[in-house]
């Protein structure tokens, strides 16, 4: 009998032990599944942060090396910056005027920006999407301020100052560019640009300095 319980322990014991194998086994075999995932996912991830590397570096490249498209990407970023500031102007503007001249300038930098696209996809170029947040600094310090004539007049400031640099943008570079189609882009647009620059210097000096 004694045999017997010895004999049927000794089996028990042994499927016991066939089993924990078992699940050893199922277990280091999950693992490895989940290392072998893991490492390509790090990879990938690894791939695309290189491939974007390169692709920045070669824009880099072609930004030091190529005054055309230098300038199309400076000018595409600052007319973002100024459609978002003349945004602004239609949402929170208190005077008719203002809100009519920023409806105005919107249509004319839409334009503009619909131009150094089209220019930009022709030729390969890679614009810039949005404007690197330039508008912020200046959309946060309208933000502070009540809607009325002190939001209207830093908004003025803002416009008048902003369409002084892109005159000095345009102007600096007319005469930098190779490309005889950019460079009659640039010289077409000046007038606009110094248009409206003249419009909220204009509210400027009403509003008084």
């Amino acid at each position: 009998m004694k045999n017997k319980s010895t004999a049927l322990y000794i089996l028990l014991m042994s499927g016991v032990l066939s089993i924990s194998a078992c699940n050893d086994e199922q277990n280091n075999k999950a693992q490895n599944v989940a290392d072998n995932i893991s490492v390509k996912i790090d990879t990938a991830v690894a791939d695309v942060k290189q491939g974007i590397s390169n692709v920045a570096s070669k824009v880099g490249i072609a930004l030091a090396g190529n005054p055309d498209s230098n300038f199309v990407v400076k000018a595409g970023i600052d007319n973002n910056k100024e459609l978002r500031l003349l945004q602004s102007g239609m949402d929170n503007g208190s005077s008719k005027e203002l809100r009519d001249h920023a409806k105005m300038m919107i249509a004319d930098h839409k334009k503009l920006g619909d131009g150094l696209k089209e220019y930009a996809a022709k030729k390969g170029y890679i614009l810039i999407d949005g404007d690197h947040g330039k508008a912020d600094e200046e959309l946060a310090t309208l933000n502070r301020k009540t809607k009325g004539d002190k939001w209207d007049k830093e908004w003025v400031d803002a416009l008048t100052s902003g369409h002084k640099d892109a005159i000095e943008l345009f102007e600096n570079n007319k005469d930098k560019v190779k490309d005889p189609e950019l460079k009659s882009m640039i010289i077409g647009t000046l007038p606009t640009i110094r248009s409206h620059y003249d419009m909220m210097k204009g509210m400027q000096d009403k509003m008084g300095k």
